[in-house]
C-alpha cells in the first residue's frame, strides 16, 4: 500500500466541530469500551480551518501559555504496543518519568487510563477521534481527582497547598504518522461561549467533557509527520485558575483537540497507530 506524500506547513483543512442535538436534548456520549465504538447524540458541524505545523518550532510552545508542548526525538523504551500488561510494565512508568521531569514542582503523577487506537474507516471501538473536544470540563476534572487521588492529596488541593493538571501523553507508535494527525487549538484563542459540557457516560462513572463550537479567532496546530520517538503533552485541564482572566472569560488553561484527515486526493489512508496516556499530575502550589 503506498502511503501520501510527506505535507507539512500551514493546510487547511476540515475539523469536526459541535452542533446542538436534535429536540434540544442535553448532549451525551456513551464512552467506547474495548470492544463497543462510542455513540453521541449530537451531530458534527464541518468547518475548513487553517492549521499550521509546529515541526521546527517546538520549542516555541509550552503547556503554560499554548496548553500543549511537543517533546521531539526522546527514546521511549521499545514496547509491544498490543500487550496491556507489557505498556502497564514497561511504557507506563516511562510516560511517569517524563511527566515528572517536563513539569516544574510536580510530586506525584497518577496514571488512570490510557488508550491505543488504530485509524480505520469503519465505526470500530478506538479508532481516532474526530471530534474536537476536551476531555476533562472543570466539573469532569474534579470528579476524576476524586476518583483517583489519595486522600491527602485531595486534602492538599482542597487546602491551597498544591493544584493539579491533567495531561495526555500522546505518541504515534510503529510507524510515522501519514494520515490522521492530531489539530489542538492554543487555548488563549478559545472564548468561554465555545466551550460545551458534555455528558460522558461510562459503563461505571459518569463524567464530564467539553465539545468545541467554532468560532473563527480559534488557532489551531498540528505536527507534521510526527515518529513513534515524537511525544506531544496535551493539558485537558489546571486547576490553577489563569491570573488575568482573558477577554474571552477563559478561567483555565485547556486544550481541545481532535484528529482529522490529511489527503485531499480522495485517497484516504487509514495507517495511524497510536498511544495515549492520561495523567493526573499534583503540583506544589508556588508562590509567585
Amino acid at each position: 500500500m503506498s502511503l501520501p506524500v510527506n505535507i507539512s506547513g500551514t493546510i487547511t483543512r476540515t475539523l469536526c466541530f459541535y452542533s446542538s442535538p436534535p429536540g434540544g436534548a442535553t448532549p451525551e456520549y456513551i464512552a467506547e469500551t474495548g470492544t463497543t465504538p462510542g455513540e453521541r447524540n449530537y451531530p458534527h458541524e464541518r468547518v475548513l480551518v487553517s492549521i499550521r505545523d509546529i515541526r521546527g518550532h517546538e520549542e516555541d510552545f509550552t503547556l503554560d501559555q499554548h496548553s500543549f508542548a511537543a517533546l521531539p526525538a526522546l527514546i521511549p523504551p521499545h514496547v509491544n504496543f498490543e500487550a496491556d500488561d507489557e505498556i502497564e510494565a514497561r511504557y507506563l512508568p516511562w510516560v511517569k518519568s517524563l511527566i515528572m521531569d517536563s513539569i516544574p514542582f510536580a510530586e506525584s503523577t497518577t496514571i488512570f487510563d490510557f488508550t491505543v487506537r488504530k485509524a480505520s474507516a469503519l465505526k470500530t471501538a478506538n479508532r481516532q477521534v474526530h471530534k474536537i473536544h476536551i476531555d476533562q470540563s472543570p466539573k469532569g476534572a474534579y470528579l476524576r481527582i476524586n476518583r483517583h487521588l489519595s486522600v491527602s492529596e485531595l486534602k492538599a488541593i482542597e487546602a491551597g497547598k498544591a493544584t493539579f493538571r491533567i495531561v495526555n501523553v500522546w505518541k504515534p507508535i510503529n510507524q510515522t504518522v501519514t494520515d490522521h494527525p492530531l489539530a489542538f487549538g492554543e487555548y488563549k484563542s478559545l472564548r468561554t461561549t465555545d466551550l460545551v459540557p458534555v455528558r460522558q457516560v461510562y459503563p461505571d462513572y459518569v463524567g464530564e467533557t467539553y465539545a468545541l463550537k467554532y468560532n473563527e479567532n480559534q488557532k489551531f496546530r498540528y505536527w507534521s509527520n510526527a515518529t513513534p520517538n515524537d511525544i506531544l503533552l496535551l493539558q485537558c485541564f489546571n486547576s490553577r485558575q489563569l491570573d488575568n482572566i482573558s477577554e474571552n472569560g477563559l478561567r483555565y488553561n485547556q486544550c481541545a483537540h481532535g484528529s482529522f484527515e490529511l489527503s485531499e486526493l480522495g485517497d484516504q489512508k487509514y495507517a495511524r497507530e497510536s498511544i495515549e496516556v492520561r495523567c493526573i499530575v499534583v503540583v506544589k502550589e508556588r508562590i509567585d
